[in-house]
C-alpha cells in the first residue's frame, strides 16, 4: 500500500524531461515498465520521483533512460546504416565521467578543433554531463551553422572549452572492401537494422576474391541484437548464438537458422570501445572457433536493452520511448562479457591491431625460408617475417602466450620453436609481459599466459612470487584485475577504509557477492586465503562468468555433494564448494583439471599464489573465455 501511494503521488506530480512539452509517458507508467522488465533492483527513492528525469537518474544505469520524440529519432539514426546528423562530428559513449569521444569524424568541427578519441565532454553550454546519458547528446545536435560550447577533459587531465560548430556529417555504418592479398575488410561502426544484410551481401559478392576476412569493430558501440546475430551467423552457421537471462533468472535463446556463407578464417579487430552487440559478435567468433581476435579487451557491456515505444505501447507513447536494461546476455558457450569484456587472441593496442592482423594475412609460402607459421585458435597463419615491419613484428611476437604453437621456416622445412625463442630471434624481449621469477614454477606457462593477456599483475617490479601465500586483499585485487572491475562504493567492512591500495578491489568483490567478511563487520584484508576459501570464491566467480556453470551450481543438491567422500577434510560449510571445483573443472573428456586436487588433504592450509593463478587460468580456458 505504501508503494502504491508513492506511485500515485508520482503520477500526480509528474513533469516533463528537460522542460519539453508534456511527455506522453507518465512517471507511473514508467515505473510499471521498469517493474516488469528492469533486471536490477529499483531503488526505493525512485518511487518518490516526481519527474521522469528524477526517476531515471535514481537508477544510476546509463543504459536505461527516457527519450523524447526528438531524442528517440536521433537514437534510431545513431544505430542505422547511413545517417546525416547535424552535430560536432563524433561517435560517443555515455560514461559516469562524461561523454566519451570514441572517434572523431571527417568533416566535423571536433576534428577541426583537434579533439581526439578518448577525450571526455564533461559539460555542454555549462550543463554538466556527468554522468552522461542520451539527453546530453541532444544538447550537442541542432541546426547546421549554430554553435555549442563543449567543456572537454583530455587524457592528461587538462580541461578546455571548445566552441564547436554544428554541421551535417554523413555517417556510414558498414563498408566492405577487398585489400591486396585477398583480405576482405568489413569495417562496421554499429549494428543497425540492416547491418546483417550488409554483411551477407558483402560476403556473397566478394567471397571468391577473398582468402581471409577481417571485421573491424574498433569503436563499434553496438546496436541491434538481431543484426549482430545475423552477421555472426554468416561466419559460424546455424545454432543457438546467444542466451538471454531476464530479471527472474529465466533463460531464453536466439537461434540463427541458416548455414554459414564462408569457411574462411576471420580476424576481428577490437579496442576498448567495442561494446554490446559488437562484443556478442566477437565472442561468438571466439566460441565457435571461426577465427581470432586481435586488439584490446573490449568494453565489457554484457547487458541488453529493450525499447518500449508507440509500436509496442500505443496508449503510453507519442513518438517518445524508454530504453530499459532487461537482460544479461551470454555468448555461444554461455560466457558473459559484462565487465569482463572479450579477451583477444592477440592483445595489442587498438592502434596496432590492423597492422598486426595484416601480418597474419600472408598465404602459405612455397618455400618456408623467412616465414613464421603460427597456429592460433585452430587456424594456420603465415607471417612473411623477412619483409615485415620490425616494430609490428615485435608487437605480434610479444602478444603470443608462452605455449603458442610457432614454426620457423628454415630452408624447405618448418622447425618448431618456443615463444621465448621467437622473442629472442626478433628482439621482442623488451616488450615481454612475463614475470621474471616464475620460470621454475610448475605453473610458469599458466602464470605468464595470464600476464600476456593483462590479467595478472605482480608486485610492480616484474616479479610474481609464485610460491608465496596470498592475502584476502591480494586475492580481491587479482580478481578485480581479471574481471576488469572497481568501485567507489564504501562501507562494506569497517577495516577496509579509503586510502588503501586494495579498498576499491575488496569493495568491488563484495559488491558482486564474491567475498564475505569474517564477522563483526570485518574483512581481515591481511588474512591468508585457504584452499577451501578459494574454492568458495571461485565457485561464485564461475557462476558469474558462465550461465551454464551457474545452472550447474544452482541445481547441485546436498545429496550429490555427500556422495564425494574425498571432501571429509573440508569444513562442513566448504564441502559444497570443494565439490563444485572438483567436478565442474573438467576437460572435454570429463577428466578433472583442477590443480586444487593436489591439495585435497590440506583444504584448510593457505593456497599459494601460483596455485591461485593456475586455477584462474584453467577456469578461463575451460570456459574458452581465454582461447588461443
Amino acid at each position: 500500500m505504501k508503494q502504491m501511494l508513492r506511485r500515485l503521488l508520482a503520477l500526480l506530480c509528474a513533469l516533463t524531461l528537460l522542460a519539453v512539452p508534456a511527455a506522453a509517458l507518465s512517471v507511473e507508467d514508467a515505473l510499471s515498465i521498469l517493474e516488469e522488465n528492469y533486471i536490477y533492483p529499483i531503488p526505493e527513492a525512485a518511487y518518490s520521483a516526481q519527474t521522469l528525469d528524477e526517476l531515471f537518474s535514481q537508477l544510476e544505469d546509463p543504459y536505461t533512460y527516457y527519450m523524447s520524440a526528438e531524442e528517440y529519432e536521433a537514437f534510431l539514426g545513431s544505430v542505422e546504416g547511413t545517417s546525416s546528423v547535424s552535430g560536432i562530428g563524433a561517435s560517443i559513449q555515455y560514461t559516469d565521467e562524461g561523454i566519451l569521444l570514441v572517434s572523431v569524424l571527417p568533416g566535423g568541427s571536433a576534428m577541426d578543433e583537434g579533439l581526439q578519441a578518448g577525450d571526455l565532454v564533461i559539460a555542454i553550454d555549462g550543463v554538466s554531463c556527468v554522468p552522461a546519458n542520451e539527453s546530453h547528446r541532444a544538447l550537442m545536435i541542432g541546426e547546421p551553422g549554430t554553435y555549442v560550447t563543449a567543456t572537454v577533459r583530455h587524457a592528461d587531465g587538462t580541461v578546455e572549452d571548445y566552441r564547436l560548430q554544428r554541421r551535417n556529417v554523413i555517417i556510414y555504418n558498414t563498408n566492405i572492401t577487398v585489400l591486396d592479398g585477398g583480405v576482405g575488410l568489413i569495417d562496421c561502426d554499429s549494428f543497425g537494422s540492416e547491418t546483417g544484410s550488409y554483411f551477407t551481401e558483402g560476403i556473397q559478392e566478394h567471397e571468391e576474391d577473398v582468402e581471409l576476412w577481417m571485421v573491424d569493430l574498433r569503436s563499434n558501440s553496438g546496436g541491434t541484437l538481431s543484426s549482430a546475430i545475423e552477421a555472426l551467423g554468416d561466419f559460424v552457421g546455424s545454432g543457438l548464438l546467444v542466451a538471454l537471462r531476464n530479471k527472474d533468472g529465466q533463460l531464453s535463446y536466439r537461434l540463427y537458422p541458416e548455414s554459414y556463407l564462408t569457411e574462411k578464417p576471420v580476424i576481428v579487430l577490437t579496442n576498448g570501445y567495442s561494446a554490446s552487440a559488437s562484443e556478442l559478435f566477437t565472442a561468438g567468433i571466439r566460441d565457435r572457433g571461426a577465427g581470432i581476435v586481435v586488439g584490446e579487451r573490449t568494453f565489457g557491456k554484457g547487458v541488453a536493452q529493450i525499447v518500449r515505444d508507440e509500436s509496442s505501447d500505443e496508449d503510453l507513447f507519442d513518438g517518445d520511448a524508454v530504453k530499459v536494461t532487461a537482460y544479461r546476455y551470454y555468448s555461444v558457450d554461455g560466457n558473459t562479457t559484462d565487465r569482463m569484456g572479450v579477451i583477444p587472441t592477440l592483445l595489442v593496442s587498438g592502434e596496432d591491431a590492423k597492422d598486426v592482423a595484416l601480418l597474419l594475412a600472408s598465404q602459405e609460402p612455397d618455400t618456408p625460408e623467412g616465414y613464421l607459421w603460427l597456429r592460433l585458435a585452430g587456424w594456420d597463419f603465415y607471417v612473411d617475417a623477412a619483409n615485415a615491419p620490425a616494430d609490428t613484428l615485435r608487437t605480434l611476437i610479444s602478444a603470443l602466450p608462452p605455449d603458442a604453437e610457432i614454426f620457423l621456416g628454415s630452408g624447405q622445412n618448418w622447425v618448431p620453436i618456443t615463444t621465448a625463442m621467437a622473442s629472442t630471434l626478433y628482439e621482442a624481449g623488451d616488450l615481454s609481459r612475463w614475470f621474471d621469477d616464475v620460470s621454475e614454477s610448475d605453473f610458469a606457462d599458466e602464470i605468464n599466459a595470464l600476464a600476456t593477456y593483462g590479467l595478472l599483475q605482480g608486485d610492480g617490479s616484474g616479479s610474481f612470487h609464485p610460491e608465496g601465500t596470498i592475502t584476502r586483499a591480494e586475492l580481491c585485487d587479482m580478481l578485480a584485475q581479471l574481471l576488469n572491475v572497481s568501485t567507489s562504493t564504501q562501507g562494506y567492512f569497517t577495516d577496509v577504509t579509503e586510502g588503501h591500495w586494495y579498498t576499491s578491489s575488496v569493495n568491488a568483490m563484495a559488491l558482486m557477492g564474491f567475498v564475505d567478511g569474517v564477522g563483526g563487520g570485518l574483512f581481515d584484508p591481511d588474512g591468508l586465503v585457504t584452499q577451501q576459501e578459494f574454492c568458495a570464491v571461485m565457485s561464485r566467480v564461475a557462476a558469474y562468468l558462465n550461465c551454464n556453470a551457474a545452472s550447474y551450481i544452482e541445481d547441485l543438491t546436498d545429496e550429490e555433494v555427500a556422495t564425494d567422500t574425498t571432501l571429509s577434510s573440508y569444513s562442513a560449510w566448504a564441502q559444497r564448494y570443494g565439490y563444485i571445483m572438483d567436478h565442474m573443472m573438467v576437460d572435454g573428456n570429463g577428466n578433472p583439471v583442477s590443480i586444487l586436487q593436489l591439495n585435497e588433504e590440506a583444504p584448510q592450509e593457505p593456497i599459494l599464489r601460483e596455485e591461485a593463478a593456475a586455477t584462474l587460468y584453467q577456469m578461463l580456458t575451460m570456459f574458452r573465455i581465454l582461447s588461443y
